[in-house]
């Protein structure tokens, strides 16, 4: 993979410019990283840190604020009788083992949401009482098992207020990372709208239970449930879950087996393969779901037949690489990729189970590997112009100029909250328009201009989101803190700016800005995540996430220094995991 660097890459973004209007000043980044983890909230993750509890809450304040963040240690639940109560979060470990996994598919969600109450998320234990003997979904994190995280935040960057696009679970979320959409948009597919409010609302029918090694994508022959405006269930509109629709980097016209927008752009997608069937077929492999990256075409035709299988493979080959117990040169290839100076101008990495963060994993690893995977990551970032031997600094603060200076923008977020426990609720929840009777319902939606993108699917709950880069932070004289998006000090929180309101479509929004490239979806209706996101201002100038780089005021500024995060494991650790008796896993059924 011919890596784009310095004069190239400049000369491509001037050509590109006139495609997105900008009316900032922004850093450039020659790469952009989102690494995606499993089903936490900002409460869930950062509780022993937290700076308030709810109104009237007997419950423990925290020693060491996380001072701006907003976070409670507390929240509200219904008891036997149906009465709102105040329930105190409790330290628990990271992973409990198999016994413990919050429920979170759609129906939990609004269950959980209870129509703004926000005091439902104990509504799959008996009466919807949560038990007295912890671990619950009100329990936080002990601070051994997320030092990791808490260092970034309050190194480099935290978002107060991100939540995860879709109302449901880990396949529907991978798909608005990667894709911006769960809904049947492409040119020629669907109805006269494209059906682009018709959301596949869940993961896939028969995960974990006829389907052990949880396939999902083109090749699966199990469907997924689709959601209609009214929030009802939607028949399959099309077989399995392989449905035609664009992605950031893939478009609906493609060339022998090529269906790249932006060819003189590279991008990855990592993540763990399963070792017992053909592909990976996990539900955290958004691009398995999508013709245009499985077989090389915008039509569903082949499936379910095994990604790659169509037109030589070769926009699978290209793009998709995956963590393999069984190659010992590169079991885990994004490390190896950073130390040699290949890593792609755009990638998305995918953890294994053992380093999700699904609280269901092995409770008895201590520290979990988590945090420290995601540390390992950013600090072969922050440390990969020494270990090149000088020939690449993604950083970006080496000062060695050229080609060698490729400075990047990481992004790290959870993929759905999983079923735990958080005070804020969703900056919007959209519903559809009954524009028939009662007995004959006839469902729509506003159009994209009164914001109404996404009805009966958007928003979620918030998720944790950790930006990193050498012009993220807060520069006090000669030294740097953290930066918060969106900060608050109680009781004046939430702040409801909504400049400070992001989701995932702001991850591919900024990397859109960033790279001078189109919105996904060029045909006009715009039913795409990055067009929708929440941070955007009216006239779509201000980029998404922009907050986050105000240490960069023009050409002529200087990046800060990186900061190593403390982590219980190194990129070695994870290097040599499966030569030494791991198993690459994808997640359970969620």
């Amino acid at each position: 993979m011919k890596l784009l660097k310095g004069t190239l890459l400049a000369l491509f973004l001037v050509s590109l410019l006139p495609a997105f209007a900008s009316a900032q000043t922004l850093p450039q980044f020659s790469h952009i990283i989102i690494i995606v983890q499993e089903n936490r909230t900002p409460d869930n993750i950062f509780g022993y840190w937290a700076t308030g509890q709810p109104s009237g809450a007997g419950c423990t304040p925290s020693t060491l604020p996380f001072i701006g963040a907003d976070i409670y240690n507390g929240g509200y639940t219904l008891n036997a009788a149906n009465q709102r109560v105040t329930i105190c979060n409790v330290p628990q470990p990271m992973n409990n083992g198999g016994t413990f996994d919050p429920g979170h598919e759609y129906e939990d969600w609004t269950a959980d949401y209870d129509t703004k109450g926000m005091d439902g998320f104990c509504h799959g234990y008996t009466n919807g009482v949560c038990p007295t003997s912890q671990p619950s979904p009100y329990s936080y994190i002990q601070t051994a098992d997320v030092n990791p995280y808490y260092s970034i935040a309050t190194t480099y960057g935290f978002a107060n207020y991100m939540f995860q696009t879709n109302e449901g679970p880990s396949m529907v979320a991978h798909q608005f990372l990667f894709t911006g959409t769960s809904a049947p948009v492409a040119p020629g597919v669907g109805g006269a709208n494209g059906e682009w409010w018709d959301f596949v609302r869940d993961n896939p029918n028969g995960n974990g239970n006829n389907d052990p090694d949880n396939h999902s994508g083109c090749p699966s022959v199990y469907q997924a449930p689709w959601i209609q405006p009214d929030r009802t269930p939607l028949s399959s509109q099309l077989t399995y879950e392989c449905y035609a629709h664009d992605s950031l980097m893939t478009g609906s016209n493609c060339t022998n087996g090529v269906c790249d927008k932006y060819p003189n752009l590279t991008w990855t997608y990592y993540s763990p393969l399963d070792g017992t069937a053909a592909g990976a077929e996990y539900i955290w492999d958004a691009p398995e779901a999508i013709p245009e990256v499985c077989y090389g075409e915008n039509d569903t035709t082949p499936a379910p037949a095994a990604c790659g299988s169509v037109n030589g493979g070769t926009e699978w080959n290209s793009h998709m690489v995956f963590y393999d117990a069984y190659n010992n040169a590169e079991p885990i290839p994004i490390f190896t990729d950073i130390s040699n100076c290949k890593l792609a101008n755009i990638s998305w990495i995918i953890p294994d189970l053992a380093w999700s963060d699904h609280p269901s994993y092995d409770g008895t690893v201590s520290p979990p590997l988590g945090p420290s995977w995601v540390a390992s990551i950013v600090n072969a970032i922050g440390q990969s112009y020494s270990n090149s031997n000088q020939k690449c600094d993604y950083w970006g603060t080496s000062g060695a100029g050229g080609n060698v200076v490729q400075p990047t923008a990481i992004f790290v977020t959870w993929d759905d909250w999983g079923g735990f426990y958080d005070h804020i609720q969703p900056y919007e929840v959209l519903t559809g328009v009954n524009n028939g009777t009662p007995m004959n319902p006839i469902w729509s939606c506003p159009p994209p201009a009164t914001n109404q993108w996404g009805c009966g699917n958007t928003y979620g709950f918030r998720v944790p989101l950790l930006v990193v880069s050498e012009f993220t932070g807060t520069k006090s004289g000669a030294n740097y803190t953290g930066y918060i998006s969106g900060p608050c000090t109680p009781p004046n929180c939430p702040n409801t700016t909504k400049i400070y309101q992001h989701d995932f479509g702001s991850i591919l929004a900024f990397t859109e800005n960033n790279f001078g490239l189109q919105n996904i979806d060029q045909s006009g209706d715009n039913g795409y995540a990055d067009y929708n996101a929440l941070d955007w201002d009216s006239g779509h100038k201000i980029s998404p996430l922009s907050d986050f780089f105000r240490l960069y005021t023009g050409p002529s500024s200087a990046g800060r220094p990186f900061v190593q995060v403390p982590s219980g494991y190194d990129s070695s650790f994870f290097e040599n995991y499966y030569l030494n008796g791991g198993t690459p896993a994808g997640p359970d059924t969620d």
